[in-house]
């Protein structure tokens, strides 16, 4: 039911791999305009729309200082997968002196140099079917990819690791027992090794049902 062909498994590990690449460039220099352009243009080869508004958050944060000159063709570029809600609250820095702070409504679950407010973080804990399937389909990708591959096994471990970890975190943070459940199902069938702290991630989601 979730299987994924080839084809589709390697677009998605490019441009999933590609968005947490930059992603951890940011973070290493969050005034990169360069970097923080090519993250968002990542961002908009994904299905998922949360992390194409993350990553324009980041930037408005990193690069506040730019955003007079260059926020205005950033959106045009951009504004046929954000909501005009959104557009009205990034328009807001550009063209009426407001900020994206450390805390803000514009960002999401995908920032990371802004955290979301409040209001804006309960709402993303009530993630979607189709956020689910979205980041269920880019994990199954990425570690059946990395399973496939002739890489020295400390390489693939560590590889395999990092996904892991973030997507455990992902379930947890944002109670995705669906996405949990759709990777443990496509790794069952091509016999993967769950360590602890899948089990501990499955216990956790029983525990949750019960």
């Amino acid at each position: 039911m979730y299987s994924l062909s080839n084809r589709n498994r390697r677009k998605f590990q490019k441009h999933w791999l590609n968005f947490r690449l930059y992603s951890r460039q940011v973070i290493d220099q969050p005034m990169n305009m360069d970097i923080h352009t090519s993250r968002i243009m990542a961002a908009m080869e994904l299905d998922e729309k949360e992390p194409l508004q993350g990553a324009l958050a980041d930037m408005f944060y990193g690069c506040w200082f730019d955003v007079p000159y260059f926020g205005d063709r950033m959106l045009n570029q951009v504004r046929e997968k954000l909501t005009p809600t959104l557009l009205q609250g990034f328009d807001q820095c550009i063209n009426h002196g407001e900020y994206v702070f450390k805390v803000s409504h514009l960002a999401t679950r995908w920032s990371v140099l802004v955290s979301p407010s409040m209001n804006t973080y309960q709402h993303q804990l009530r993630v979607s079917t189709d956020d689910s399937k979205v980041v269920a389909q880019m994990t199954i990708a990425a570690l059946l990819d990395i399973m496939e591959e002739e890489d020295d096994p400390e390489d693939q471990a560590e590889q395999i690791a990092v996904i892991e970890e973030e997507f455990f975190n992902h379930c947890v943070v944002c109670h995705d027992r669906l996405a949990f459940s759709m990777v443990w199902w496509e790794m069952s069938k091509n016999k993967w090794d769950f360590n602890d702290k899948w089990l501990e991630t499955k216990e956790y989601f029983a525990k949750q049902a019960a």
